[in-house]
């Protein structure tokens, strides 16, 4: 060889090494909780309730009465507005005082989802004394299915 020296020098390679099972676990976890979600969708999602009569329940008076039935506007204090205009007649109706007590007057075949829109515009106006109402027992025959 001609002087010079060679040396024979070993290149280690490092190859790339990405451990996926974190990822899998994670994966998988994601999957199983999508599942199960799934299964609380769809026609199962929401119970029929069937709100029940009280006994003891007694007309309200000096109250605002925010008043709910199936396939009628919404009432507040017998005049009729829209579920988003709740907090522009409750307002009007106590002349700015958001100490009022609401009480909500609710049929029992108001879909729970338009409960829920109208107690959420009560609160967006900032009333907190909320009451929930039941409406008295009716004398004569039982309701169908009680």
């Amino acid at each position: 060889m001609n002087g010079e020296l060679l040396l024979n020098r070993r290149r280690r390679r490092i190859r790339p090494y990405l451990d996926l099972t974190a990822m899998i676990d994670t994966v998988f976890n994601l999957l199983i909780f999508f599942a199960v979600a799934a299964s609380f969708t769809g026609p199962r999602a929401g119970l029929p309730l069937r709100l029940p009569r009280a006994e003891t329940a007694q007309p309200v008076a000096e109250r605002v009465v925010l008043t709910l039935r199936p396939g009628a506007p919404v009432q507040v204090d017998g005049q009729a507005v829209a579920t988003q205009e709740i907090g522009a007649a409750l307002l009007a109706a106590t002349d700015g005082n958001r100490d009022a007590q609401v009480v909500v007057l609710a049929d029992e075949r108001v879909p729970y989802s338009e409960l829920i829109a109208a107690l959420d515009q009560v609160r967006l106006a900032e009333y907190h004394r909320i009451a929930l109402a039941a409406e008295p027992k009716r004398e004569g025959p039982a309701a169908p299915g009680r």
